[in-house]
């Protein structure tokens, strides 16, 4: 419990301040834990995606087609961008796009992924860009096993993960700076009384 002291003195000599002390440790201990484990976990999701940037092979991959998808309805192949933009979903927002990408490894394997985000309305990129030109993303892909892949500039890929370990190091810094001021007095600057304020 939070308390307010203060140390009588005899009236000749100046009085001492009055001291503050927070309390509430444990609530401040488990904030700065909670904090931490937010990172840790964050951390782990990032885990995939970072080592794969680092040591990753980088090449470009290819938009190829556009795959429809609706619970209980089968999938429809949209393999240029008049379909596309025919098949967009105004209204039905039940309906997921989800782009499909080809790219050739170092050992001339031609491999065929998926976007891992699916978008309503449209998908997030169209088969061909302004250029007239098939659109093409930088990914980075696993050499042991071609078919794990990032796709490093597709905003949803950091977004989640860097936002918990944005929560994660503002509760650790909140809950660590009341932990350590926990239990600790603190000095009252001191107030002028009325008679000060008067000069009598």
């Amino acid at each position: 419990m939070n308390t307010i002291t203060t140390t009588a003195k005899p009236e000749a000599e100046s009085p001492t301040p009055p001291y503050y002390t927070p309390a509430y440790a444990l609530p401040k201990l488990l904030m700065t834990l909670l904090g931490l484990a937010l990172i840790g976990f964050a951390l782990t999701q990032l885990g995939t995606p970072l080592n794969l940037l680092c040591r990753g092979t980088p090449t470009m991959a290819e938009a190829t087609r556009v795959i429809k998808s609706k619970e209980g309805l089968p999938d429809v192949i949209l393999a240029d961008d008049v379909q596309i933009r025919s098949a967009q979903e105004i209204r039905d927002r039940s309906y997921l796009f989800s782009n499909e990408f080809r790219f050739r490894t170092t050992q001339g394997r031609d491999m065929v992924v998926m976007l891992p985000t699916r978008e309503q309305l449209k998908p997030l990129f169209p088969l061909v860009d302004e250029d007239g030109m098939p659109t093409t993303v930088r990914i980075y892909y696993d050499p042991q096993k071609p078919d794990h892949v990032l796709f490093p500039l597709v905003f949803s890929t950091w977004f989640i993960p860097g936002m918990i370990v944005f929560l994660g190091m503002v509760c650790t810094t909140i809950g660590g700076t009341l932990l350590y001021w926990a239990n600790k007095p603190i000095a009252l600057p001191h107030l002028p009384t009325g008679d000060a304020l008067t000069g009598e």
